[in-house]
């Protein structure tokens, strides 16, 4: 079995500060190992993955999919991740490691941010020009020649998205891109069912058939899944939360937060601050084992 190779590249410096820069972890190849697993609840680092050969099976965001040679993924920051390797015929993966608010910024740019699989997307070429760079960081201009193959790659998604004819512009994938760039409004199902030309019973039913998820689950996980990075990475209130996202109240959306998450806002918030600061200070590493339509205040169905 060969072993997986990798390349840190915490040797960039980031020194400008007059354009925003992508903080990059580590990229490699992985190659075929049958217990491979990785699992991070939730995710520190966003990452975008190539799989040169074999299967295997990821989870990302309250969704499931199963990838193979060709797909790429992108995995973002912020999101419950777990991903492994089929045990019969084990994937060669090329992948990169991001960190930071800006590359989920530049996603939701470019509208991939809510697109996790991207079934025949070839992106191996600039990913293995990402590892060239990273293991020649004396390279004059490394770290922005990185900078611009990720721009490429959200490029190349966006592209494939938009591209007629391609299966990701199904009515289930309209209704994501719009939730994706509607995230905060109050968005009435009703809203999406007409953007796909269906009936709210055929849109619903569409949408949970390729997704795995009815709806409107999914849309306040999103929601949910938005409150907690609000509530870890930024002062807001609780109150200031409710109303950014557009729930009723904030007694409704704590009842909510606490319903999915089994804490109150408040709770989480300074738990997860309680975790950051009892943290070593030596680097973490990550785990690897080879009907109301109106969703401002309608129950869970």
């Amino acid at each position: 079995m060969e072993k997986e190779k990798i390349y840190r590249m915490c040797s960039f410096s980031s020194s400008r500060s007059d354009r925003p820069v992508i903080h990059f972890e580590m990229c490699g190849t992985t190659y075929p190992n049958r217990n491979y697993m990785i699992s991070r609840s939730p995710s520190s680092i966003s990452c975008i993955e190539y799989v040169v050969s074999g299967c295997g099976e990821v989870c990302v965001g309250g969704r499931q999919f199963c990838v193979q040679a060709g797909d790429t993924y992108f995995l973002p920051k912020g999101t419950d991740q777990f991903y492994q390797s089929d045990k019969k015929t084990p994937w060669e993966k090329i992948w990169v490691n991001l960190s930071g608010d800006t590359t989920l910024k530049m996603a939701e740019l470019y509208g991939v941010h809510t697109v996790y699989h991207y079934p025949g997307l070839d992106t191996s070429d600039l990913l293995l020009k990402l590892q060239y760079y990273a293991s020649r960081p004396e390279i004059e201009n490394a770290e922005e020649k990185c900078n611009a193959l990720i721009v490429q790659i959200f490029f190349r998604m966006s592209e494939f998205l938009h591209s007629p004819g391609k299966e990701t512009q199904s009515p289930a994938q309209k209704m994501l891109l719009y939730i994706g760039q509607h995230e905060t409004e109050a968005i009435r199902l009703e809203q999406l069912a007409g953007l796909c030309g269906k009936s709210l019973s055929q849109a619903e039913r569409i949408f949970r058939k390729e997704t795995g998820m009815p709806l409107y689950r999914y849309i306040l996980n999103r929601r949910i899944e938005l409150a907690r990075q609000l509530l870890t990475e930024t002062g807001m209130s609780v109150r200031e939360i409710a109303a950014y996202l557009s729930f009723e109240d904030e007694y409704y959306f704590s009842g909510l937060f606490r319903q999915k998450t089994g804490v109150s806002p408040t709770q989480y918030r300074w738990g997860t601050v309680r975790q950051e600061n009892q943290k070593p200070s030596s680097p973490q590493k990550e785990s690897s084992q080879g009907t109301d339509t109106d969703l401002t205040g309608a129950q869970d169905g």
